[in-house]
């Protein structure tokens, strides 16, 4: 037969001692419920007894949070020149603003880019195909964005082969400053 080293014997006792005392406070916090017959359901809160004036329980509910209002962050404010700082933020949701340098589009995918920049270096939002029809509902072209200050709320990506971009999806991410 095996014998267990003192610490292997101390940590076994002391797993049991851990165990006995949380079920004891289990016990103690959590009693049995009254026998039928001698209890109380009226509400919500009530306090359940058995006739013999004996140990008293509370019914609990799980009531979960309200979510129709949900608080959102402020989302950080960067200029579209702060490279190195939108980079830090890849990944996240950010507000970013500066002037389009060009906008770019490709007939083949009917997708959009504004560039905030001449190099690939710059930040380019994006707007794909699905995205461009909902720009066209509201009356809205992609093109009118050169040259003017706009700001826009998305989430930051850092493509390995394209750079930094913001993927816009919906006309509500952007919004024209001049």
């Amino acid at each position: 037969m095996k014998r267990f080293s003192p610490t292997t014997a101390i940590a076994i006792g002391s797993a049991f001692l851990t165990g006995l005392f949380f079920h004891a406070l289990y016990q103690r916090w959590n009693p049995p419920l009254p026998e039928t017959g001698n209890v109380s359901t009226d509400r919500v809160g009530s306090t359940f007894q058995n006739g013999a004036g004996g140990p008293q329980s509370y019914r609990v509910t799980f009531v979960p949070f309200s979510s129709s209002a949900p608080v959102q962050a402020e989302l950080p404010l960067l200029q579209a020149r702060d490279v190195e700082k939108i980079r830090a933020l890849a990944g996240k949701q950010a507000r970013i603003r500066g002037r389009v340098f060009r906008v770019g589009h490709s007939e083949k995918s009917n997708t959009y880019f504004l560039n905030f920049g001449p190099s690939r270096e710059a930040l380019t939002a994006v707007i794909f195909a699905s995205a461009a029809e909902l720009f066209d509902k509201k009356q809205i072209s992609p093109k009118s964005f050169e040259g003017k200050e706009i700001e826009l709320q998305g989430e930051i990506k850092d493509h390995p082969q394209y750079g930094l971009e913001i993927i816009l999806e919906n006309p509500s991410q952007l919004k024209v400053i001049d």
